[in-house]
């Protein structure tokens, strides 16, 4: 695992409606070589939800430490038959295609049993983000990608708030939030060189 200060999502899956953009911010990049002994292939093959288990790993152990519900898990897809559509409790259809789902997490059961449902759709090139937040404004403008733009906003207040973007292949995640104590506050981020 490594913590870089470049965000991947950062103008293509979610914008910052402001100049605040959080105490902390951060992309987490998995490591291959943390599967290197594991037939990932044949794991998916076998059993796809244990091969999503494996892959999410991280992800989920993170969202578990920071232990904040309500969850919410806020999608952007092109399709209505996303893993989390059936049980969203709030769906809107955009131009283009665009469908937002959000699905509220009450509990770490529920969060165990969604969690390999949201991963999955990241991995299968849906927006998906994990957030503090109930409410996401969603960037309407017409732009070169295809999903429309999550608007990230800290708020005023002194509550906690964070974001927590999961790369479209699954593959590592971007993290914002107005709040240093976080699981990896004890890790190192290699500050992004910027040409």
């Amino acid at each position: 695992m490594e913590l870089d200060s470049m965000l991947v999502g950062e103008g293509t899956a979610f914008i910052f409606i402001s100049e605040d953009k959080g105490k902390v911010r951060f992309h987490c990049h998995e490591d291959d070589e943390e599967y290197a002994d594991v037939d990932m292939d044949q794991l998916l093959e076998e059993s796809w939800q244990d091969g999503m288990a494996l892959y999410s790993k991280n992800i989920r152990e993170f969202l578990l430490e920071l232990n904040h519900y309500p969850l919410y898990v806020h999608s952007m897809s092109g399709s209505s038959k996303i893993n989390i559509a059936h049980d969203a409790d709030s769906s809107k259809r955009f131009d283009r295609g665009n469908i937002y789902h959000r699905l509220t997490i009450t509990s770490k059961e529920a969060f165990l049993h969604y969690c390999p449902k949201a991963y999955q759709d990241a991995y299968n090139n849906e927006s998906v983000l994990f957030s503090s937040e109930k409410t996401i404004k969603i960037d309407e403008a017409k732009n070169d990608f295809y999903f429309k733009k999550f608007r990230l906003n800290f708020s005023d207040d002194e509550r906690n708030c964070f974001f927590l973007w999961v790369n479209h292949d699954g593959n590592g995640f971007d993290f914002v939030a107005n709040f240093s104590d976080h699981p990896y506050q004890h890790e190192t981020i290699k500050i992004a060189d910027v040409e």
